[in-house]
């Protein structure tokens, strides 16, 4: 059997009947702190019972029917068409069809005949505060869900960035190899993405549309990555041999832009166009791990990429506006990064900037494709 909550006094009633005497006895002798209601208002007119309500937060209405001026049924109407969230209850010292009939037109909780048993009475009003109190639950877990989705989406886009440097990287090395295991690994691990966000969703649908929208467009990054990763595979076969170093660069930034919701600017300075395989390789891992880096542990969303060339020598930067790191021990891909470039006599470094606050990776590579001619 299912334990009932007890009810925790923050609600407010009001009670309105035109003979002062019974509100005072109502108000003063029903133990509402029980049953979660923590203040009681009193009114003795239908007008004075509206200006309670403009001027106060009233969770339940406890009405007389018959009163002078204004009848609790009028009452009742008003504070519908007003749009106040305020559960009704009527009372009323005859049994009439036509009252009980109009009661529930007004969507009124509950019709007591007088006189009315503090019991019966209590019963109904408890019956509104546990609805109202799972209400706020639902709301305060509908809160905590829609956080947590938020949070996750900048973490989200910055592994979908890393599953795809990954990809691209494993590719390159073992292409014919590794074309059926990105597909099934990478689409796996995104596939399975897609069915967690789904369950979100359908957290989120009952109450708040604005956390449904977030996590439909959750899903169509996925959705688009996922494509993209698959049109790659495809394309491993038929590689892009005339593409050089500039371009490959410029085309990613535009995709990480458009993928994660960043920005990316360029600053590409080369003489002349650069097709070491290697090069290109090793240059676009360090500027999508950099990206993947400031996405997920600085929460960046501006970038700014500069790469020159001088004395035969690549010499690359990548600022991002985020958190400023931390001199913290680098991750398995900034390691990784390091390594290959310390093996084609390169270098990479990490530290923290400011003005504006931000994290400076900054490589160097020398090239081994140099033209005849060119000024070293």
């Amino acid at each position: 059997m299912k334990r009932q909550r007890k009810a925790i006094p923050i609600f407010s009633v009001l009670i309105v009947d035109d003979h002062k005497h019974l509100v005072e006895s109502m108000a003063i002798t029903i133990p509402w702190e029980r049953y979660g209601v923590s203040r009681v208002f009193q009114a003795f007119s239908g007008p004075e019972a509206l200006e309670t309500i403009a001027g106060q937060a009233v969770d339940i209405l406890i009405t007389d029917i018959r009163m002078p001026v204004m009848s609790g049924l009028e009452l009742i109407e008003r504070v519908r068409a007003s749009g106040h969230d305020i559960d009704c209850i009527l009372l009323t010292g005859h049994s009439d069809f036509q009252y009980a009939k109009r009661a529930m037109e007004l969507q009124a909780i509950n019709y007591l005949v007088k006189p009315v048993r503090d019991e019966e009475l209590l019963r109904t009003i408890g019956g509104i505060t546990a609805k109202r109190l799972e209400r706020l639950d639902r709301q305060a877990e509908l809160e905590r869900l829609r956080d947590a989705a938020r949070d996750q989406i900048p973490r989200l886009k910055a592994d979908l960035l890393a599953a795809k440097a990954q990809a691209e990287l494993s590719v390159h090395e073992e292409r014919e190899r590794i074309a059926e295991d990105i597909h099934d690994i990478v689409g796996h691990t995104l596939t399975a993405t897609l069915f967690q966000i789904e369950a979100a969703r359908k957290l989120l649908v009952r109450n708040d549309a604005e956390g449904l929208t977030r996590l439909e467009q959750s899903q169509q990054l996925v959705r688009k990555s996922l494509q993209d990763i698959r049109e790659a595979v495809g394309m491993l076969k038929h590689p892009d041999e005339d593409a050089d170093l500039e371009s490959v660069l410029r085309r990613f930034a535009a995709e990480a832009e458009r993928m994660a919701g960043i920005s990316v600017h360029c600053s590409i300075g080369l003489d002349w166009p650069v097709a070491d395989t290697a090069i290109i390789k090793i240059v676009c891992h360090a500027l999508q791990e950099g990206i993947t880096n400031g996405i997920r542990h600085g929460k960046a969303a501006t970038f700014a990429f500069g790469l020159h060339e001088e004395a035969g020598v690549l010499f690359g930067s990548l600022r991002s506006a985020g958190i400023p790191y931390g001199g913290q021990a680098l991750g398995f891909g900034l390691r990784a990064m390091q390594e290959r470039m310390r093996r084609l006599g390169g270098s990479l470094s990490l530290a923290a900037v400011r003005d504006p606050d931000g994290t400076l990776l900054s490589f160097r590579v020398p090239l081994t494709d140099v033209p005849d001619g060119a000024t070293t």
